[in-house]
């Protein structure tokens, strides 16, 4: 695979010699990008092979191309050797080949890369194609002259002064089969005659004078060259004969070997070897996937034959064609509409006078006006049988309409046909938050739910579901679902709001309320007779709503006791919850490295502790810490407390001697090492995995050799640099165990920095920001924060805390009784979270002070038209999302929005000295190195370059703050 890199800047100018030798180098097996002033030379490891003057290169598996100034030159891998300067518009490889294709001006050439002599003749075009299995890759060099070359640069076809074209033909008898994959072959043109090439031996298998090529390029497949002699136009076979003698003004491949034929007194058809109808009508068609299907036309008619049966219908202009070979069309004499089947017979009389649609759906029109739907692709053909005044189409798609007739209501589905006839007493409406179509029949008094496909959606109905081999559930959602003994057929439980079996090692019945859920075994049993299972904030199909792990062959998740909010890690073992740690929790979560799993019990204030298997048993291994986290591929956790990361092993042993102020692990897929940030220097360097130094901390950046050089080969497999580095003055290599491997100069001269101009239309980072998080930006009348080592739930209702004027450590649950005080959201004792249905009402109480009184319809539609409503979709989605971030962006969006929030906010005064990951990743877009973007820049500048550009950035912003905010909330109103 061939990747490119560029490099985007120079740098500052720090002294240093141009090549920093390493002692008893050992080279590289194929030589390495350097970089020196962001430009790109290659070394071997023991000297530097090139200078550095690329700009970017592509890897290959034997050559580089590499680019200087626009043009592009080669570089042979293994010595560095330049095969051709860089003085090419384009360079072409050929895979596993000993050629190259060089391009300058509107002139091609090709490169023998084993003996480097470049073709004298200069070509007008030249191209790789495949060919076959026998010659995979093939080189056409086109011009007065042409030649064919195989991948070595052996002559395939001797020059000869013509043109090389590549033509695809396929059998004659698989012309109908889409499925037919056709030859490639070679075809010399000269001035007065066409040579076709074998495909194997490349031996011409026939020359035809007088004729000249119409190439068919991106055309239908087909079994014929279509040629020009004499001024008109025929086919000739793989044979050199002609299947259609030269006589006509044009022909054109259509689909299914029919080939389009002008005439001097109109258009015909011809198919494989004969003429279907002579070149005598206005036009002719025929139909993608209905190969039996032609048509011909004249000036008021339009006439479908069948191949196969061998007869025609005629129909007044504008007829077209349906589902299986149907035509919904006129009567050429009356004028009057029905519907044939091509080669059949008539399914609809030609009796009616008008029809209407698409797009919601065809419509017959009867004399009196009633309509009657014509049914869709996946419905027989027959005459409507219903006929009714109107249709509306439901939900914004054509997939189910609502029919009227009179005060009569029907449902009809595109797929399904009708579900059921216009009726007395019905109410059809969509329910865009369920996005279900709901049919209310006041007779009745019931609500049916369907979906977009047709089906019923028996959610309002009572239905039984098996869940094991011993249980199953009856219910419905309305009044519950119970657990049934499949046995006895009776209950064994009460109703629960939801139930869902966990399978795999879990093997665990769950049943849930609104708080908490219940656990049973697969026969019934219930396990959670005093202690239940806390669920995980806002539900959704996509993330289980219960946390559990296995460890020391134990199932754990938390418990939690009636009527309690903290939680304890439990472990479910002989039918029972046996309590492991206190209950003195707010939250759990889980873990996992290469080889154990880890228990997160999240304190009241924000800390957690970890809990993990540790000689047998379930223990404490860690508390009160800020953060951990995990990589993959690394059996060790990163461990935080306060601003100091740690090392640890997962049984909770620290492994590093000193703190950090960042861990990151770095591997290539075989080996890995873990990147640190002094605390004091805040320079980097490496640790092993298990957290000893492997160097020590004096780079200034330090990254995955493949990062920062995609392409460069694999250095498990020996010879290939494994980290990249760099300090104030050099740029180096280190292998997998640290040690230096090659140094070079850095910077030699000092850059240019601009910047860009900081107003809204040069600025988009400023508008994501303030989307995202405006408090990275923004002061407010209240002491709204954010802070990075909380979890964002209990950061959302601190500032909702202090929106309602609460204090800020009130507490979830004091903010959502306030709200419910308020009349924001329903009132509800078991509520544990908010939904995206409370934040569009908070918004609206925002937004209007006051309280929401639409339907739950009318709301999300409101929220709609306000750009609130959140698409989310997909496990990967789901796996990261954090909820209540979102809910944090919705409602400072929504407070900048009301005339209060505008009048409140406040463009904070940046600090280069404190700028937050936020602030930085909002603020380098801005900057222009050389002329480069900053994000394209391989490698980061110095420290010490970067604090006088940051420092500048920061005053640039400051001076621009009150105005970007202005121009912000005009925008956003």
């Amino acid at each position: 695979m061939n990747r490119k890199i560029f490099a985007a800047c120079t740098a500052f100018l720090l002294g240093a010699s141009a090549w920093l030798p390493i002692a008893e180098a050992a080279g590289f097996t194929e030589v390495q990008p350097y970089m020196t002033d962001y430009k790109i030379g290659f070394t071997d490891g023991a000297k530097l092979v090139t200078s550095p003057i690329y700009d970017g290169y592509s890897r290959y598996s034997s050559y580089t191309t590499v680019t200087k100034a626009g043009k592009y030159g080669l570089l042979d891998n293994k010595t560095g050797k330049e095969m051709t300067p860089a003085i090419w518009d384009s360079i072409e490889l050929i895979t596993s080949g000993k050629i190259a294709i060089v391009q300058k001006g509107g002139w091609f050439q090709y490169l023998d890369l084993t003996t480097g002599k470049l073709s004298t003749t200069k070509y007008a075009g030249g191209h790789a194609y495949y060919l076959s299995a026998k010659h995979d890759t093939v080189v056409a060099m086109i011009g007065q002259t042409s030649t064919l070359l195989d991948s070595s640069g052996k002559v395939l076809i001797p020059p000869f002064a013509g043109k090389l074209s590549m033509v695809q033909l396929i059998d004659p008898a698989m012309e109908s089969d889409e499925s037919a994959e056709p030859v490639r072959y070679f075809l010399g043109s000269t001035t007065n005659q066409i040579t076709l090439y074998d495909p194997v031996t490349f031996a011409p298998t026939f020359t035809l004078k007088n004729a000249s090529l119409i190439p068919n390029e991106g055309g239908p497949k087909t079994a014929y060259l279509k040629v020009r002699s004499g001024g008109k136009e025929g086919l000739v076979g793989v044979d050199g004969k002609y299947a259609l003698a030269p006589n006509y003004k044009a022909l054109y491949f259509l689909n299914n070997g029919f080939v389009r034929v002008e005439g001097e007194k109109g258009v015909g058809l011809w198919k494989g070897g004969k003429m279907l109808v002579e070149p005598q009508y206005t036009d002719v068609g025929t139909e993608f996937n209905q190969p039996d299907v032609y048509t011909t036309m004249t000036k008021d008619s339009i006439t479908y034959h069948s191949l196969s049966k061998g007869t025609a219908q005629t129909f007044k202009k504008g007829a077209e064609i349906l589902a299986n070979h149907h035509v919904l069309g006129q009567d050429p004499k009356t004028g009057l509409y029905g519907i044939a089947e091509i080669g059949g017979e008539t399914i609809v009389p030609f009796t009616y006078p008008r029809i209407e649609g698409p797009p919601a759906a065809r419509l017959l029109i009867r004399s009196d006006g009633k309509k009657g739907l014509i049914p869709g692709w996946e419905q027989p053909m027959a005459e409507p049988t219903v006929w009714f005044d109107s249709l509306t189409t439901i939900g914004g798609t054509y997939s189910m309409l609502s029919i009227q007739d009179g005060k009569r209501i029907g449902l009809y589905s595109d797929s399904k046909g009708w579900i059921f006839e216009p009726q007395e007493n019905t109410v059809i409406r969509y329910d865009q938050k369920s996005n279900r179509i709901l049919v209310e029949n006041s007779t009745d008094h019931t609500t049916m739910a369907y979906g977009f496909d047709g089906r019923i959606i028996n959610d309002t109905e009572p239905r039984e579901e098996a869940l094991t081999d011993y249980v199953t559930t009856a219910g419905s959602i309305e009044k519950g679902f119970v657990l049934v003994d499949i046995k006895t057929q009776k209950p064994i439980s009460k109703a629960y709001r939801s139930l869902y079996f966990e399978g795999g090692e879990m093997k665990l019945i769950v049943a849930m309320d609104e708080k908490v859920a219940d656990l049973y075994t697969p026969q019934g049993e219930l396990l959670t007779k005093d202690i239940q299972i806390p669920l995980q904030g806002q539900m959704d199909q996509s993330q289980s709503p219960v946390v559990f792990t296995k460890m020391d062959n134990n199932l754990y998740s938390a418990g939690a006791k009636a009527g309690s909010a903290k939680v304890a890690l439990v472990r479910i073992a002989d039918g029972q919850l046996q309590p492991v740690s206190d209950f003195e929790y707010v939250g759990v979560s889980a873990k996992f490295t290469t080889g154990h799993s880890l228990m997160l019990l999240q304190r009241p204030d924000g800390t957690h502790d970890v809990w993990t298997n540790k000689n047998g048993q379930i223990t404490r291994t860690l508390d009160k810490v800020s953060a951990v986290e995990t990589a993959t591929g690394l059996d060790n956790v990163f461990v935080q407390r306060g601003t100091d990361w740690d090392v640890y092993s997962p049984e909770g042993q620290r492994l590093t001697s000193k703190s950090y102020r960042a861990l990151k692990y770095l591997t290539t897929g075989k080996t890995g090492a873990i990147f640190y940030q002094d605390q004091q220097t805040g320079l980097y360097g490496l640790l092993k995995e298990d957290g000893t130094v492997l160097t020590a901390a004096k780079f200034e950046s330090i990254a995955l050799a493949k990062d920062v050089f995609p392409g460069q080969g694999n250095e498990a497999a020996g010879g290939i640099p494994t980290y990249v580095y760099t300090t104030s003055q050099q740029f180096g290599y280190l292998d997998r165990e640290g040690q230096e491997l090659f140094q070079t100069a850095f910077l030699t001269k000092k850059p240019t920095i601009t910047y860009r101009p900081m107003n809204t239309q040069s600025f988009p980072s400023y508008a994501s920001q303030m989307r995202q998080n405006p408090l990275e930006l923004l002061s407010f009348d209240k002491p709204y924060s954010w802070p990075a080592d909380v979890p964002s739930e209990q950061k959302f209702f601190a500032n909702l805390a202090l929106y309602l004027g609460l204090p800020k450590g009130a507490g979830k649950q004091a903010v959502l009784t306030e709200m419910a005080a308020k009349g924001i959201i329903p009132a509800n004792p078991d509520r544990v979270a908010v939904n995206d249905e409370d934040m569009f009402a908070l918004s609206y109480f925002m937004e209007t002070g006051q309280v929401n009184k639409m339907t739950a319809a009318q709301l999300w539609e409101w929220a709609g038209k306000r750009g609130l409503v959140v698409e989310r979709g997909g496990m990967s989605y789901y796996q990261t999302m954090d909820l209540y971030r979102e809910y944090h962006e919705m409602f400072f969006r929504e407070l900048l929005r009301t005339p209060a929030g505008k009048r409140a906010a406040k463009a904070k005064s940046l600090s280069a000295a404190t700028l937050t990951a936020a602030q930085q990743q909002m603020l380098t877009p801005m900057i222009l190195v050389n002329g480069k973007a900053w994000e394209e820049l391989a490698l980061p500048l110095p420290q010490s370059v970067w604090a006088n550009v940051s420092s500048t950035l920061v005053d640039e912003y400051n001076k621009q703050a009150a105005q970007l905010l202005a121009a912000y909330l005009k925008q956003n109103p």
